[in-house]
């Protein structure tokens, strides 16, 4: 369920992320005493070092109260200051929250090493008072107030720091886009750039997986609070949860994500947000007061960004690092801003291949926020801009390996695009159909063809996927069960005569045409073994009526005309050894993972009309429709 972080104690958790509004920076907000209520006292514990832990409710501009936790190094005293380190998280109850125990345990490490470090749990979650506020301003506002609380402190230098995993991530973002004076350090891992494209959305297809799962947390949470706020008795309070909890693990994966129209399910009316994203499709101010994108001019630090190959916010790691080399608010921000680049992110180790360890020091966040809070000369400015870990899938078995490299980028420079077009007979169906790539454009065939059923769509196996997945695992699997239906298309090149080192963005164009006034279609990159076994490296969808871009109005199509579809279809950064090949899946379904285009033009969150839609997929000289993949000059170690 949550993310493995490079920080040491692992205080991420998991899911959905981009950013505040995009007005300028806020004045400080004037705090009326008492700033803090205190709720518990100092407390100490002899397995860690004997550093303190104080919980506290820390008062935001509106007067709503946050659960706040502070850790002290050891042998602190009144008039010991230190820098700070601030996460906030919505996953108190979830983790266990409380001093020593819990996400709060990610301040150990920190003040081991000299830090003060603050955990708040976020708005509306766990014992902080106000609505649940998932994916709103105010969680950039109260990260604001928070960080220049924490500036203000006798036992601070005055010197901030934000950091956090996934959805902390999110938190942090917002917050560093409000430019707080006192922020120093920003330090955030697996989180997207653009909340409607690239977390909750894909090309303007809901990720529905991802939404169902994310907020299947909140609800339990929500039951309790409002439970308790209206005096309903606490048996009566753990039967509804239980009563959830038991629900969750079957309803996801059979009924809830199947459930037409969409806004009918009852399962998450405890947490509401989730109606509201259905009720926002397309990219409107709702999604645009939260987009990062845009912005980063306002974020004026070095950032360190952590992403992976398998992680769902892959896309958007990369546009964030991107945009802050490119955009950043100051000249250390542009500069000094780091990549990390791993296997997994919120997606597991299958096993089905594993890609070996891509832990990553944890000294090297301490040294990112020594070199920033603490002035320490580390030579951390002269580290490399990315480093990246490079996966190698095995030519059989289960036993893949990868490697770490030190590059001036994402890709790095050198990088040349390499083209393999669609071709075949008219009969690409299936993996013993007769579809191919090929380096040159034009087909025997012109086109291959499919029936897209929304009430039969094509199963979910693998995929860069978050976030409770125990049903359904993320990843790279086995594409059989897939490549055996007639409506998916599939084309697989020659054996590669040599290595192949993919790094960087995997792009497609594809042309098609529907009998539908709208549908969806879907691209996914494929690795062939020698063996014969097949893993899934990147995949994507693209929404017909969005296919000039998810920040454009809809346009519906004309039946039988055909259109263009380019779309990223995602980061990776592995090598294909020689003897392997490279497959291409085309469809127009990945379910759960993606919601199902029910073909009819409407409102598909509100409507259950099903209708059949006819694809074809063509691939003469004046419709080409190909991949193209990134090839970095680079050579995996031994060979």
């Amino acid at each position: 369920m949550y993310v493995k972080s490079f920080i040491t104690a692992g205080s991420a958790c998991l899911i959905l992320a981009a950013c505040g509004s995009g007005s300028d920076a806020p004045p400080t907000p004037p705090i009326d005493n008492p700033e803090v209520v205190e709720v518990a006292p100092p407390a100490t514990d002899p397995n860690y070092g004997g550093i303190t832990c104080e919980q506290f409710k820390l008062r935001m501009r509106d007067g709503v109260y946050m659960n706040t936790y502070l850790y002290k190094p050891a042998g602190a005293t009144d008039t010991s200051k230190y820098p700070v380190v601030v996460s906030r998280s919505p996953y108190g109850r979830l983790l266990g929250d409380g001093c020593f125990k819990g996400g709060a345990l990610a301040g150990v490490p920190f003040a081991l090493n000299g830090y003060a470090y603050v955990f708040q749990s976020t708005r509306g979650t766990f014992e902080s008072e106000g609505p649940q506020s998932l994916l709103k301003p105010v969680e950039g506002q109260d990260g604001y107030d928070t960080v220049e609380w924490a500036a203000r402190q006798p036992w601070s230098t005055g010197k901030v720091g934000l950091s956090g995993s996934s959805y902390l991530a999110f938190t942090a973002w917002q917050a560093a886009k409000l430019s707080p004076p006192s922020l120093a350090a920003l330090s955030v891992q697996v989180m997207g750039s653009d909340v409607h494209d690239n977390i909750g959305f894909t090309n303007g297809v809901q990720n529905l997986l991802q939404a169902q799962t994310f907020m299947s947390v909140f609800v339990p949470d929500q039951l309790i609070r409002t439970g308790q706020a209206a005096g309903t008795p606490q048996a009566t309070i753990d039967q509804q949860v239980a009563d959830f909890n038991a629900a969750y693990p079957t309803g996801v994966f059979s009924t809830w994500a199947s459930t037409l129209p969409m806004t009918s399910l009852d399962a998450f009316r405890p947490a509401p947000e989730y109606y509201e994203w259905l009720q926002h499709p397309y990219y409107d101010d709702y999604w645009k007061q939260v987009d990062l994108e845009g912005n980063y001019q306002n974020i004026k630090v070095p950032v360190l960004i952590a992403g992976a190959s398998y992680d769902p916010f892959s896309t958007g790691t990369t546009r964030n690092f991107d945009g802050m080399r490119t955009a950043g608010g100051t000249e250390a921000a542009r500069t000094q801003t780091r990549l990390i680049w791993q296997a997994y992110g919120h997606s597991p180790d299958t096993q089905s291949p594993s890609f070996g360890s891509d832990e990553v020091d944890p000294a090297i966040e301490m040294r990112f926020f020594d070199h920033y809070l603490k002035g320490a000369a580390n030579d951390y400015e002269n580290d490399p801009l990315a480093r990246i870990y490079v996966l190698v899938p095995p030519d059989s078995g289960t036993s893949g390996s990868g490697f770490w490299i030190n590059t001036d980028g994402f890709p790095m420079s050198g990088t040349t695009t390499h083209r393999y077009y669609l071709a075949s007979d008219g009969a690409a169906n299936t993996r013993d159909g007769d579809g191919v790539l090929t380096s040159t454009p034009g087909s025997p065939s012109a086109s291959d063809h499919f029936t897209y059923d929304p009430a039969d769509p094509v199963p979910t196996v693998g995929g860069n996927m978050c976030c409770i997945v125990s049903n359904l695992v993320a990843g790279a699997k086995e594409q059989a069960v897939v490549e055996s239906r007639p409506d998916v298309l599939v084309y697989t090149s020659d054996a590669l005569q040599s290595d192949m080192p993919i790094i960087g963005m995997v792009k497609a164009t594809i042309w098609a045409a529907s009998s539908a006034v709208d549908t969806d279609f879907t691209v996914k990159l494929v690795d062939v073994r020698p063996d014969g076994q097949t893993n899934n490296i990147v995949d994507s969808i693209v929404r017909a009526s969005l296919r000039n871009g998810s920040k454009t109005a809809p346009s519906p199509i004309v039946p039988g005309e055909a259109y263009q579809y380019t779309l990223d279809v995602g980061n990776v950064a592995m090598v294909l050894p020689k003897g392997h090949k490279l497959r291409i899946q085309v469809s127009s379904s990945n379910f759960p993972h993606y919601g199902r285009n029910l073909n009819t033009g409407n409102d598909y969150l509100t409507t259950s009309t099903i209708v059949k839609a006819d694809q074809t997929i063509l691939h003469d000289t004046e419709h080409p429709s190909f991949i193209e993949i990134p090839v970095a000059p680079i050579t995996r170690p031994n060979d």
